[in-house]
Formats: structure tokens, C-alpha cells, sequence
């Protein structure tokens, strides 16, 4: 890991509760502007988890986008209209060549990665040398995935989901590649050809909407007291890895 440059960001950190519940989309906007501002964005793109038809990443840079290919377990009727290629199966599966990509994202997908280190290594291996790759997810610190990972011990995450919070998704979440910790680990566990890696950190007060209307008060606490005033916990958790450039250790390839 020697070799490689690590950086943190905190990303509009130390401001008070009300800035965040005014800028509820900022992390949306932060992710899409970064993504638009990559030179690989308006080349060969892979949305990883590419959805069911509206990825909410696709209509804040489709201005930029150039040939954008997608793969997502589940099958759709209707894919969005910008996915050139669509996969219907896991990134560990898809059936393309290495070196294929200028730029991979995915928005809300690591989080629910079963096998981090198979993940990481198809998403680098599809780069080309010198390519990107963006994440974003929850916070595994952040008190919300605590809260998601006891429902799904007890069983009752259908529950919540049906009485509760009809928006939550009812796909097992893992967190495991959704901390700065457990993804050098997982690069590191491979020796992935990784020059770069970035992780930022965001403030959001929007996990409130999965409680009730009545008990949001708690969340708001919860942020007021504990999560804003540390950022490692914050709420939204992004990070960039870039790929090596081509040279004696692989000759281009993973």
C-alpha cells in the first residue's frame, strides 16, 4: 500500500442542523459535479447498479455522458434510455473484457456487496489502466446502518419497510465496502493495481424520513449531539480509486 496516495476529505463539515435539513441534496449535486468534472465521464462509462430505469446519477450528468453501458442483477422491462449495453447480473459476472472502461460509478450499490474483494477486482480489472472508479453509499459508522443491520438480525426489516418506510429497499445491506478501513483492505488483500485513492465524507440529515413523522425528532438529536460534531461518522460516504497506468508490473493488464 506503499505506493499508493490516500487522501480524506470532509465535505462541508462543522455547520449547524439547520444548513443541512436547507441542503438535502448537496451530496447529489457534490457526487454528480465530481463525476462531470473526470475526463473518462464523456468516453466509455459503466453504471454499476445501473437500476431500474432511473438512476438518479444519470439525469444530473447526462449533459457529459458519452457511451454509457449498465449492469444490475435485476432484469427491467424498460432500461433507461442512455444505457447503450445493459447486464442483468452481478459486476463480478459481467462479461466484458479487462481494460474496457475509461470511468465506472455507482450510487448506492456497495453497500449491499456481499464479496468486497470480487467486487473491487472485476470493477478495476474492466478499467483501463489509468481509469476511474466512484462510489457512493451510507456512512457504515453513521448510527443508520446500525439501525438497518439490527432490523435485518431480528427479521424485521420487511416489516419496517411495509408499515414504516415503504422507500427503504429490501436488499440485504452489508456495509462492507462503505468505510475508508474495509476497502484498503480489500485492495490491499489482492495487491490491486491502485495508484490512487480518495474517500470523502458528507453531512446529511436526510435519513430522518425512515423513521416516523412523530419520532424524527430522534434522528434530529441524534445528528444535533453526535453525528455532526464527528465528521468520520457522517452521514454520506464516497470514494474514488484510480487505476495504474500501464507498465512492467502488468503490462496493462490485471
Amino acid at each position: 500500500m506503499s505506493d499508493i496516495t490516500i487522501s480524506y476529505h470532509y465535505v462541508d463539515c462543522n455547520r449547524k442542523f439547520e444548513h443541512y435539513d436547507a441542503n438535502r441534496s448537496f451530496f447529489q449535486e457534490y457526487y454528480a459535479t465530481r463525476l462531470a468534472a473526470e475526463p473518462g465521464i464523456s468516453c466509455h462509462v459503466l453504471d454499476i447498479g445501473c437500476g431500474h430505469g432511473t438512476n438518479p446519477t444519470i439525469s444530473r450528468i447526462e449533459h457529459v455522458l458519452g457511451e454509457v453501458d449498465g449492469v444490475d442483477p435485476f432484469p427491467v422491462v424498460q432500461p433507461h434510455p442512455l444505457i447503450r449495453k445493459r447486464w442483468t447480473c452481478a459486476m463480478e459476472e459481467i462479461p466484458v473484457p479487462s481494460n474496457t472502461y475509461d470511468l465506472a460509478y455507482s450510487y448506492n450499490v456497495v453497500e449491499h456487496v456481499v464479496n468486497e474483494t470480487s467486487f473491487l477486482a472485476k470493477t478495476i480489472e474492466v478499467l483501463k489502466p489509468g481509469g476511474v472508479y466512484w462510489s457512493m453509499s451510507p456512512n457504515a459508522r453513521h448510527p443508520f446502518t446500525v439501525i438497518v443491520r439490527i432490523m435485518q438480525t431480528l427479521g424485521i426489516k420487511y416489516l419496517y419497510r411495509r408499515s414504516i418506510a415503504p422507500q427503504a429497499n429490501d436488499y440485504p445491506a452489508y456495509y462492507r465496502l462503505c468505510n475508508a478501513t474495509k476497502v484498503l483492505k480489500a485492495i490491499e488483500k489482492l495487491d490491486l493495481p491502485v495508484s490512487k485513492i480518495d474517500f470523502f465524507l458528507i453531512p446529511n440529515v436526510q435519513w430522518d424520513t425512515f423513521f416516523p413523522r412523530r419520532l424524527r425528532f430522534i434522528a434530529h438529536l441524534i445528528d444535533r449531539v453526535v453525528v455532526l460534531n464527528a465528521p468520520s461518522m457522517s452521514n454520506i460516504f464516497m470514494f474514488r480509486v484510480e487505476k495504474m497506468e500501464a507498465g512492467p508490473r502488468d503490462g496493462g493488464a490485471i
